[in-house]
């Protein structure tokens, strides 16, 4: 009698034994668990561009109650002048698009490129009565730097209520370096300072300047977002 049958069939149930242990300790990665997929709640993402959601938006961008109230107030100033500015939008179409419309950008981070112009290393927001074309401001591709800003504030696990308000302030005041490396009132360490009122304490005009920068930049993606806007 041959024992070969047996060493097969013992080699067989060895292997199923084998196969079955090595699968019972595998662990699958689900696709949101993928390190090349690293992803963070940012709540610009679900922002929807609405009159009615103008406070509340402007609070979710790090805005007090009474800020968000002012730059939504502000937003009247320009509001008569809404086919005006839909014929602006449509005639630059092409490359609005990617700033007005949900994109790799937020919009409070991509309309800097053409909502903000630099003279004399001082930037300031563009007249909405005044704005007659869109270009992109040479300041934006020079520096590089927004994206960074971005990186840098919203796409973290310890995100700041005020992220947006301040990364965006930052360039505003022409001031990303400032903040890209921590310095008050950009820092977040225990020993450094954080805040708005403390950006206001040395740049008293950023307030203003924010107030503007905002209105326009909400004013206008609710234009590209309604039906007949360059989004739709």
């Amino acid at each position: 009698m041959t024992l070969r049958p047996f060493v097969v069939a013992a080699l067989l149930i060895v292997a199923v034994l084998l196969v079955g242990a090595l699968l019972a300790n595998e662990r699958i990665l689900d696709p949101d668990e993928s390190p090349e997929l690293e992803k963070f709640d940012e709540p610009l993402r679900g922002l929807q561009y609405l009159p009615g959601n103008r406070r509340g938006n402007f609070q979710a961008m790090g805005m007090e109650f009474e800020m968000a109230e002012a730059t939504a107030s502000h937003i009247h100033r320009f509001q008569g002048q809404a086919p005006r500015f839909e014929a602006l939008l449509d005639e630059h179409a092409a490359e609005l698009v990617d700033v007005f419309c949900p994109s790799d950008l937020p919009q409070p981070y991509g309309a800097l490129a053409y909502l903000v112009t630099q003279e004399n290393d001082q930037r300031r927001v563009l007249d909405a009565d005044l704005l007659t074309r869109f270009e992109r401001q040479l300041w934006y591709d020079d520096t590089g730097l927004v994206p960074a800003l971005h990186d840098r504030f919203e796409r973290t696990e310890n995100r700041k209520g005020q992220a947006t308000l301040m990364a965006v302030s930052a360039a505003l005041l022409g001031r990303e370096e400032d903040a890209l490396t921590g310095r008050s009132p950009w820092s977040s360490s225990l020993l450094g300072s954080w805040g708005f009122a403390r950006l206001i304490g040395q740049e008293p005009q950023v307030q203003r300047v924010t107030i503007e920068y905002f209105a326009l930049m909400h004013w206008l993606t609710e234009l590209a977002n309604t039906r007949d806007g360059i989004c739709s």
